[in-house]
């Protein structure tokens, strides 16, 4: 699994690395087992997290698998950024999360600049 905890200027971040799985529904459903392992024992309302899904597509076993993570993450999550998803992906995270609603998080175009952003908290 790619997920795991970096430091960015001292601060502790958990990236939801969820690059490059195209339209694999089944690694990015394993992926988000092992982040919800990982999160388990985290405060609620205390982690910084950047969600990369750069090279990862939208079909209806990803955005299943993405939707039985988001009740959990959420409890944790404090802030989240979000890269890989520009021009018409933009829109389509848009539409995805006025679906699943409770989901805040800032797109970026880089991953150098959502660490910076969450960095700052």
């Amino acid at each position: 699994m790619k997920s795991h905890w970096v430091y960015y200027n001292s601060v502790r971040i958990f990236l939801a690395d969820f690059s490059n799985y195209g339209a694999n529904g089944a690694g990015v459903k394993a992926e988000t087992q092992y982040i919800i392992q990982l999160l388990s024992n985290e405060p609620n309302n205390s982690v910084l997290s950047l969600t990369n899904v750069d090279g990862t597509f939208a079909n209806e076993d990803v955005l299943s698998a993405l939707s039985e993570l988001l009740p959990v993450s959420n409890k944790k999550i404090k802030r989240r950024a979000v890269t890989g998803v520009t021009g018409f992906r933009r829109h389509f995270l848009d539409a995805f999360v006025a679906v699943i609603g409770n989901v805040k998080f800032s797109a970026f175009d880089t991953v150098e600049e959502a660490y910076e952003w969450l960095s700052k908290s």
